[in-house]
């Protein structure tokens, strides 16, 4: 059975880590044929690991795999605080709305209840 491509890396708290982020995905995207996805996940991704940076303050490990028929991204760091959406006319917090009108399935979790994972999927 052939694995389905996954990549990681970990990238530091810093403003700097959106931009190696967006660029992360954007090239295990195009090597694994799935170019239809660069663009949204690149602009989510940025909004995650944005977000991860204001609320974490601490290296956060970002995840890019295939799921079935969807590219998944996930975001994590050991944040105390959970991430949530803001209301609409706040001045920042509004990339989770960005993220549900973009994603085809999102949400928020941790594996082991030590920090946040916040992730995104995108149809292929």
């Amino acid at each position: 059975m052939r694995s389905l491509p996954v990549a990681s890396t970990t990238l530091p708290a810093h403003p700097a880590s959106s931009r190696a982020a967006r660029a992360f995905v954007a090239e295990h995207l195009r090597t694994w044929g799935f170019d239809s996805a660069i663009d949204d996940a690149s602009l989510l991704v940025a909004e995650l690991v944005t977000n991860a940076i204001l609320r974490g303050r601490s290296p956060m490990e970002l995840v890019v795999r295939r799921v079935k028929t969807r590219v998944r991204v996930e975001v994590f760091n050991d944040g105390r605080r959970s991430p949530q959406a803001r209301y609409p006319d706040a001045a920042s917090g509004q990339g989770f709305g960005l993220v549900q009108a973009v994603a085809t399935r999102w949400g928020v979790g941790d594996e082991d209840g030590a920090g946040d994972r916040v992730w995104f999927e995108i149809a292929l």
